[in-house]
């Protein structure tokens, strides 16, 4: 069994994830990432029935969604779990490598925890007298996260029955999937991500340190701003989104529909009317591959932004549309995510994560 995943046998103290860590040995890919555990609420004697691994935008700082990520996991059946992972080198709290990862290095970290995650649950259930029933694995990203889930997908799920993919689904909020230097934000923030900006930028923090606490910034922000490694490699791997995130699968897309099926395929939500910054001609394209809400695989929500991470109320509205989904059979009300209370969202909704 691989020791670097003992902490799914743990129990955490509190309804409070558990913090760990995850030492990544993939070649060109290896480091420290920082991850937060949701394990089943009925306890950890038995593997859970079906692990959520969600991987996050950029910059993947676990601090910005416990609203969301606990919001959902109340919701779920007592037997499901959710293991949140950061990006190698987008943590305060482990240390960075000298040298920041690009997106496909990042992308090859992903799929070494996906595939030992595979293997240890599997070993997991078979010694608990379990095997006949291997515990379900899914892939749920926010931004670049959402492209990051897709892309495991594909490279994991070669088999032709999806009941035996090892990955089941994937779950997109907000997804950056496409042309993503063409979208709003890509072509009005590009200065920062290129030379003479880019590698100006962490200079500046030990001069913003004494005016931050006089911003209204969330902590998750101020904890960014005061770390010139982390902004390194927050803006390198935005740089090569912008240069690598481009083409549409949209056969892979259709694929992912599965109509007689809906605990497997690909989930979608996105912001309506066109008011996500980061999401271009990409997001009609894959919500018309998904058979769009009439589908039942597509959300459009109204008033929700980008960055819906930053507001508890936002959160709970995602998380209520993701665990409909995941558990057809929840009683949580879906009215609450096509409904906003006037909450001001905060400043950077519509940028970051990114």
């Amino acid at each position: 069994m691989d020791e670097r995943l003992a902490f799914l046998r743990q129990e955490p103290p509190s309804e409070s994830p558990l913090s760990c860590s995850f030492i990544h040995q993939a070649p060109y890919a290896s480091g420290e990432v920082e991850l937060n555990y949701w394990p089943p609420k009925r306890g950890t004697s038995l593997p859970p029935d079906h692990l959520i691994l969600f991987i996050l935008g950029n910059p993947g700082l676990l601090g910005y969604y416990p609203p969301f990520l606990t919001h959902l996991h109340r919701s779920l059946p007592e037997s499901h779990a959710i293991l949140a992972t950061s990006h190698i080198g987008h943590s305060v709290n482990v240390p960075s490598p000298k040298e920041p990862l690009d997106l496909p290095q990042q992308l090859e970290s992903k799929i070494e925890l996906v595939e030992s995650l595979r293997e240890y649950l599997d070993n997991w259930s078979e010694e608990s007298g379990q095997s006949s029933s291997n515990p379900r694995i899914s892939l749920m990203g926010h931004s670049v996260g959402a492209w990051l889930s897709c892309e495991i997908m594909k490279r994991l799920n070669k088999r032709d029955n999806p009941k035996e993919w090892p990955v089941s689904s994937g779950y997109l909020l907000f997804p950056t999937l496409g042309w993503i230097s063409n979208t709003w934000n890509g072509w009005t923030l590009w200065p920062i991500f290129r030379r003479p900006v880019k590698p100006l930028l962490p200079l500046l923090s030990p001069l913003l340190r004494p005016i931050l606490p006089f911003t209204s910034l969330p902590s998750t922000s101020l904890s960014l701003v005061k770390s010139p490694e982390v902004i390194k490699h927050v803006l390198h791997l935005s740089r090569s989104e912008m240069d690598l995130i481009r083409d549409l699968d949209l056969d892979w897309f259709d694929s992912q529909r599965l109509d007689d099926d809906n605990q497997r395929g690909l989930f979608g939500v996105w912001a309506d009317n066109n008011m996500d910054g980061w999401v271009g001609k990409d997001g009609p394209l894959v919500q018309d591959a998904l058979g769009w809400e009439e589908g039942g695989r597509v959300k459009m929500l109204e008033g929700v932004p980008h960055a819906f991470c930053l507001t508890q109320e936002n959160s709970e509205i995602v998380a209520e549309v993701v665990a409909k989904w995941i558990n057809p059979s929840s009683e949580n009300d879906q009215a609450k995510a096509t409904f906003k209370t006037g909450q001001k969202d905060p400043l950077g909704a519509d940028i970051i994560p990114m």
